[in-house]
Formats: structure tokens, sequence, C-alpha cells
């Protein structure tokens, strides 16, 4: 039995080698502006859970001043990261998306393990949000080289488990395989990548600062609360989600998806179809002429 589920599509024939390639920054902008409108359906579809459930957080923070009841709303919002995940990944693997349907469908399919996976995030960002201030507030009672060391490894454990996060989603509606395997592999991946991690991560923090100043300067610019609102509506969601999985997806795809798909055409005699360029890593990217006719590419 193949490692694929039913809601892994085997890529088509691809281009031919001959074909120039453009680097991979171009190339993630030239996909983004032929599915801009359908990346602003799918973000409303996301934004309106996404805005209900935040507005929760917000009355939970306010009414109890308890942060840690205020995040239990955000556990909800997990299972709808696979329908965004789902359709930002085959924009960038350039198959084609029923935005509506596909969002449903994945969303049915997939809830149990983003759920699951919703739970286990919620309790490690908790212990996270109470250990890194604890740590960095009582150096003098735990002693400078203790408070240090132990706070950075809280800080380390911060940006590998955020760089998990990057991959759990993507393997959850690419793979059959169980949520534990799928931790191991993110693991992996969080620490094998680590560039384009750091870039994921950057770009999060940097979003998560918009959100928050926008929020602030609202509170004496009502236009700042207007902005974020149409950013949270029709941009953040699903560009934050095809911007981390244009990042990751290379990686996914030579580690992972290539050797499996190889694996399952030697087993029944038949050639590795064409790479398409859509899923190559452009830029550590080099030719082989190998007695299997493939492209093997290095991060």
């Amino acid at each position: 039995m193949g490692l694929f589920s039913s809601n892994y599509s085997r890529p088509g024939p691809g281009v031919s080698k001959d074909t120039p390639k453009d680097n991979r920054f171009v190339h993630y902008w030239k996909i983004y502006g032929r599915h801009f409108w359908d990346l602003m359906k799918l973000n409303l579809l996301f934004a309106i859970p996404a805005v209900l459930l935040l507005v929760a957080a917000f009355i939970i923070s306010l009414a109890t001043g308890n942060v840690l009841l205020a995040g239990l709303p955000l556990i909800a919002l997990s299972p709808f990261m696979a329908g965004l995940t789902y359709e930002t990944r085959n924009f960038i693997r350039e198959e084609h998306v029923f935005v509506l349907h596909d969002f449903g469908s994945k969303l049915k399919e997939n809830w149990k393990q983003f759920l699951a996976n919703g739970i286990i995030t919620y309790i490690v960002y908790e212990i996270l949000l109470i250990a890194i201030p604890f740590y960095s507030q009582n150096q003098e009672k735990l002693g400078p080289v203790i408070s240090i060391i132990a706070l950075a490894l809280s800080m380390a454990v911060l940006f590998i488990f955020t760089a998990m996060q990057f991959y759990i989603p993507l393997e959850i509606v690419t793979f059959d395989m169980k949520l534990s395997q799928m931790y191991k592999n993110a693991g992996i991946f969080a620490i094998s990548a680590l560039g384009w991690n750091l870039i994921g991560f950057l770009i999060s923090a940097f979003l998560v600062f918009l959100l928050w100043f926008c929020v602030y300067l609202g509170a004496y610019v009502p236009l700042f609360l207007f902005i974020i609102v149409l950013l949270a509506i029709f941009l953040l969601w699903s560009f934050w989600s095809y911007t981390i999985n244009s990042l990751i997806y290379p990686t996914v795809n030579r580690l992972m998806i290539q050797p499996t798909l190889k694996k399952e055409s030697e087993e029944r005699g038949e050639p590795l179809p064409e790479e398409d360029p859509a899923f190559t890593d452009w830029d550590s990217m080099h030719e082989d002429d190998s007695e299997d006719n493939e492209d093997e590419d290095e991060d």
C-alpha cells in the first residue's frame, strides 16, 4: 500500500528540462498573482471562523484576565487550517482548486488530526508563555547561569516547535500516516531546513507584530482598525499559508514525496514522472543526467 492517502494527487508530466526556470522569488510572485482572487476568496472563508474565534478569545481575556483561558477558543480554529493548507498547497503545485468545495471537504476529511494538533499546540505555547517570562524575571532567584540556559532552551523550543507547525498541516493534507510520525518528520525538517524555517519564523513574527501595531494604533486612529479588519478578511491568512507552504514545500517534496513516488513507480515497473517545476527548490537545484533521468535538488 502506498504512503499517500486519497487526497494526494500525482503530479502531471511537468515541463521540458530545456524550459527556462524562474528563480524561486519570481516563481512565488507569478503564482501568487495568478491566483490572487482565489486566494482572497479562500481568505474570506477562513476569516469567518478566525475572526469569530479571535473575538471570543478577546472577550474571555477581558472578562477573566487569564491568558490561558483566552487561548482556548483558538483550538477550535485548528480544523479550518485543513482547507486553508490544502488549497494553498495546490496553488503552489498549480493544481486546480474548487475554493468552496475543497475547503469544506478537506475540513471534513482532516478535522480530527488538525484538532489534535491544535490541542498539542495550545498546551506547548501556553507552557512556553509561562516559562519564558519566568526564567527572564527570576535570574536572581535561580542564578544567572541556570536562568540563561533555561531561557535559551525555552526560546529554542519556541523556534523549533513553531517551525514544526509549518510542516505538520502540510503533512496532514498530503500523507496518510499517524500524527506522531508527522511530528517526528516535522522535527527533522525544522532542523534540516533551518534557513527557510528562519525566514518563515521572521515573516510570521512580522505579521503578528503588524496585527498588534494596527490594533494598538487603532485605539488612537480608528482608520488602523479598519485596515486590520480588511487585512484579516481579504488577505492575511491565505497570504501567510501560501508563503509558508512556498518556503517549505520543496523540502517536503525532495525528502518525502519524490522518494515515495520513486518507490511506488519502481514497484509498478513504471518510470517516475518528470517533476513539475512548481515542486523544485530552484535556488539549490542542479541538473543530473542519472540513469533514472531525475533532477536531484538540495537545499
